[in-house]
């Protein structure tokens, strides 16, 4: 083995390889809702959320789709379809 170091030169960055922050974005019944805290979770989320949309109280969490192209991480609140009484 080697204990050279390669040049500092030997790799520059790119913009490809700088991390970007992503951005998410939640749904719910067809609307789009801003995230209040990027610290949140998606639970916190949709608790915040409660108090203008009820239905949330009883909506499951799908999973995150990210978009690498938008930057965005997508995470809808799906409506619970149960019965009443």
């Amino acid at each position: 083995m080697s204990d050279t170091i390669p040049p500092a030169s030997a790799h520059t960055l790119q913009p490809q390889d700088t991390a970007r922050p992503m951005k998410r974005v939640f749904k719910f019944d067809g609307k789009v809702l801003d995230d209040p805290n990027p610290k949140s979770t998606p639970e916190q989320v949709k608790t915040f959320y409660a108090p203008t949309y009820p239905e949330l109280l009883n909506a499951g969490i799908g999973s995150p789709v990210t978009d690498l192209q938008a930057g965005t991480i997508t995470i809808e609140f799906i409506k619970s379809f149960g019965r009443k009484g």
